[in-house]
């Protein structure tokens, strides 16, 4: 099979690109515990930060990982779903946040900031929702190659670390929808309160049944993420892809 890489021209390019992606080197791993346990200081004393370093060396297949640089990436979208009422704000507040994101008044602003990272804000045809996907899937195949496209050649070549977010009105009912389809379970122990509802409003859980569509089987599937994912999450899913197989 000829190696995927980016752009992609179908989902079936996909399926392939996630089908031979590089594996993590487990020699460099153990090195990197080697060299943490030779180092002046008790055992696993720094916690959480050997594990991510063990982590790093892996894929950077070195015993000492490197940071030469830090990349954020939060991307903006809207979702056809809204028109089931299930967040009591208007979808105008999507490109309200990106201003913000935009104008550095946002926490991500200062964690990037803080840590040296490079942030970068992309908002997605933001006057041009997702279908309600319990209506009809939310993005043809099309749009859903363009969004995974897009999100890969959002990357810089040079960064060593990727920070991804998202941003849109609705984007909570999406993911929640993606995870009963995916996992399972009763469909309300994947709703809860958001923090800017009033109090004791929840999603609205008629809104997004697992199997309501006929792309929702309990498993993962590319027609499940285009007929339930908005352009937001699909363009992370596309960097995230990009990260793992290594392309530039």
């Amino acid at each position: 099979m000829a190696h995927v890489t980016f752009p992609l021209t179908s989902l079936s390019d996909l399926d392939a690109l996630t089908r031979d992606l590089p594996q993590v080197d487990a020699v460099a791993q153990d090195a990197a515990r080697d060299r943490q346990n030779a180092l002046t200081k008790p055992p696993g004393s720094l916690g959480r930060l050997e594990e991510l370093a063990v982590f790093m060396a892996g894929w950077q297949q070195q015993a000492v990982p490197q940071i030469d640089m830090a990349q954020a990436l939060v991307f903006a979208g809207n979702h056809g779903i809204c028109a089931q009422g299930v967040n009591p704000f208007p979808q105008e507040v999507t490109a309200q946040m990106v201003q913000n994101f935009k104008a550095g008044g946002a926490a991500i602003n200062q964690l990037c900031r803080t840590n040296d990272a490079q942030l970068s804000v992309i908002d997605l045809d933001l006057d041009r929702p997702t279908a309600d996907f319990t209506q009809a899937p939310a993005m043809t195949e099309a749009d859903c190659v363009a969004a995974l496209n897009a999100g890969a050649a959002a990357l810089h070549p040079a960064a060593s670390v990727l920070i991804l977010g998202e941003m849109g009105i609705g984007n909570s009912t999406v993911a929640a929808a993606l995870t009963a389809a995916v996992f399972g379970g009763a469909v309300q122990d994947r709703f809860g309160r958001r923090r800017s509802a009033p109090q004791g409003r929840r999603h609205h859980p008629r809104t997004c049944p697992p199997r309501r569509h006929p792309a929702g089987r309990g498993v993962y599937s590319d027609d499940l993420g285009r007929a339930r994912a908005g352009g937001d999450l699909r363009r992370g899913a596309g960097r995230t892809a990009t990260a793992y197989s290594g392309d530039p």
